[in-house]
């Protein structure tokens, strides 16, 4: 990669209890050195999570994005009816 585009990479040594924040569209790969225990958490934002719906042509998916969509903002609504 980074002949062709110019991309090079970093190496990073994880310990017991560390934790890796990796940012969104960041192209990554992880080799374990022994055997380990992962836990993953994905987030989209709304913004995103619109223009995907609004792209989308899989009911079941659209679906699944109005739900994460309307409970958002029915949070958003009861956060600012408290800021009164």
């Amino acid at each position: 990669l980074r002949e062709e585009c110019g991309v090079s990479g970093w190496t990073l040594l994880q310990f017991l209890g560390d934790a890796v924040l990796v940012p969104a569209g960041a192209p990554h790969q992880v080799q374990s050195l022994t055997g380990t225990i992962s836990v993953e958490q994905r987030f989209l934002s709304l913004e995103n999570a619109a223009h995907l719906r609004d792209h989308s042509t899989h009911p079941q998916l659209r679906a699944q994005l109005d739900g994460m969509i309307f409970s958002a903002v029915r949070e958003a609504v009861g956060v600012l009816r408290g800021c009164k």
